[in-house]
């Protein structure tokens, strides 16, 4: 072959390979505009597909198509977050896999602000779930979803809610108020959190009083007044809390302790008070104060203790 025919060649094949490029770069712009008017409509899941497919075609075009392929990969990202947050519409399974490849791309592009957006969702979502899974006794599998949001964000509330829940639904009261506490110490500094604080504290409460009352059927008076007192940490604490705390007192002979709670309880009270009576007098009794229990029991005039508070005023201390 002759040196023109040679030159020919070569310029021919030279053209070919720039028209295939030009051709090659303009499908990629075709699959991104594709892509937006996808975006554009909301159809989230189709334009994710389409960015895909425009990425892979990028990938093989060259470093030509690497503009486009930048474009293309901050609509993907974009695109992942939008239909992550569409649960309703998708599930929430696939909207939280959406969420969890924005979180993952988001790493890649280095885009801080969408990682702190999907990560923040992604927990709320996986909280969600579990709370979901919480209420028809799943609680392995609710456990861990409150676990996988803590790893994306370590710093959710209602993840620690949702463990403090687990553990107090298996009467660990002590991994419970780790937890809780977690929940009320990060939600304290944030307004949105602070519905999720608020039940945080009342449940806590409301659940060591219970363990507490639950500890006096068993006798055991100072663990009884363990959780009671620790309560007050959630709540101010209600007339059946100070009534609690004057059984357990009373359990363990701290008579003044016992009699303090038991008057507090009275004042409280603003409904039947027989029993708290009752209580106040065996107080004042364990004490060896005559006139203090003559004058509790005196005021015990309902309730199931009325035959046993006439009896030790009329049998045991010869009350007036």
């Amino acid at each position: 072959m002759n040196t023109l025919k040679r030159s020919v060649l070569i310029l021919s094949m030279v053209m070919f390979s720039v028209m295939v490029m030009a051709q090659s770069i303009e499908e990629v712009g075709a699959i991104y505009n594709d892509g937006n008017s996808l975006y554009k409509e909301k159809d989230y899941a189709n334009a994710i597909s389409t960015y895909e497919t425009g990425i892979e075609l990028a990938n093989d075009v060259g470093f030509e198509a690497d503009e486009l392929k930048g474009m293309m990969e901050k609509q993907l990202l974009n695109a992942y977050y939008k239909n992550g947050l569409q649960y309703k519409k998708i599930g929430l399974n696939a909207a939280i896999a959406s969420l969890e490849k924005a979180y993952a791309m988001s790493d890649e592009l280095n885009d801080n602000a969408m990682r702190s957006k999907s990560a923040i969702t992604t927990a709320k979502l996986r909280s969600g779930k579990g709370n979901s899974l919480l209420k028809k006794d799943k609680i392995e599998e609710a456990f861990a979803e409150y676990e996988m949001a803590l790893e994306i964000l370590p710093t959710c509330v209602n993840a620690y809610y949702g463990k403090g829940l687990v553990y107090k639904s298996k009467d660990d009261y002590k991994n419970m108020v780790i937890n809780m506490d977690k929940a009320i110490e990060l939600g304290a500094e944030n307004p949105k959190a602070a519905k999720t604080v608020k039940k945080a504290k009342s449940t806590t409460s409301k659940t060591l009083v219970n363990a507490g009352a639950k500890e006096i059927q068993r006798e055991h008076g100072e663990k009884a007044a363990e959780y009671i007192n620790l309560s007050f940490k959630y709540a101010p604490g209600n007339a059946n809390a100070y009534y609690y705390l004057a059984l357990s007192y009373n359990k363990t002979q701290n008579w003044n302790e016992a009699i303090t709670a038991a008057n507090k309880a009275i004042s409280m009270e603003t409904g039947d008070k027989g029993d708290l009576y009752f209580a106040l007098g065996q107080s004042y009794e364990g004490k060896g104060d005559t006139t203090g229990a003559c004058t509790a029991y005196k005021n015990v005039i309902s309730g199931s203790n009325v035959e046993t508070a006439k009896y030790q005023m009329t049998q045991v201390l010869k009350c007036n």
